[in-house]
């Protein structure tokens, strides 16, 4: 007797602990069996002060909290959520490792090329249009790999934004995100903005289609 009693004042001085307590619930709760765990849940009540510090901390029925934290105990969601709080717990949700469910649709990309033809380096004039915020723009011609041609690359000055004006067939509303290589080695992330025909691709972001070597956008269904 005396040693069960060592090992049970043992255990509740173990789970003040709100690490170990975390572990010890989780492991009941893992067994699969509901009064397992609420078996757990009454030790941790225990040790945080018993039945009646719980009852007049939640406000909840004594009677009713010896009731649910026995092997017959049936507790409701908010009653086990609040007993839970009470002692500085709360219940979660994670994925187990290994089984992530998969993401619903399917996920493709598509990458396009600046066509290096049409590349134009801005003159003095254009400069100085630009710094006046006038509606000029720098454009190129975006390709895929297999060459076909599907729009036009601008950086539009007034907005401050890269632009992709879309002219093939691309179904611009599955576009989700995209990725910018540039030539100088710098990979550019985010969300695109579809607008009618054109994909805003960056904002308040000073990035010039010359400047671009790949853009890979993410498409989903």
């Amino acid at each position: 007797m005396a040693k069960t009693r060592n090992y049970r004042n043992n255990l509740l001085e173990a789970l003040k602990d709100p690490v170990e307590a975390a572990a010890y619930l989780s492991a009941a709760l893992e067994d699969g069996e509901p009064e397992v765990f609420l078996l757990a849940l009454r030790d941790v009540v225990d040790s945080y002060g018993g039945i009646s510090k719980l009852a007049a901390s939640t406000g909840l029925n004594r009677e009713n909290l010896y009731r649910m934290l026995s092997t017959k105990g049936n507790p409701e969601f908010f009653s086990l959520s609040t007993v839970l709080s009470a002692v500085g717990f709360r219940l979660g949700v994670e994925a187990k490792p290994g089984e992530l469910p998969k993401a619903v649709g399917t996920v493709s990309q598509l990458v396009l090329y600046p066509h290096s033809a049409q590349i134009k380096e801005p003159t003095p004039e254009y400069a100085l249009a630009a710094d006046t915020e006038a509606h000029q723009r720098s454009q190129i011609e975006l390709r895929t790999a297999d060459d076909k041609e599907v729009g036009r690359l601008e950086f539009d000055h007034a907005d401050s934004a890269l632009v992709f004006y879309v002219t093939s067939n691309i179904p611009v509303k599955r576009v989700h995100e995209v990725e910018i290589q540039t030539r100088d080695g710098q990979t550019l992330t985010g969300s695109v903005t579809v607008e009618e025909n054109r994909l805003v691709l960056l904002r308040k972001k000073r990035v010039l289609p010359k400047d671009i070597s790949q853009i890979t956008f993410t498409l989903v269904e």
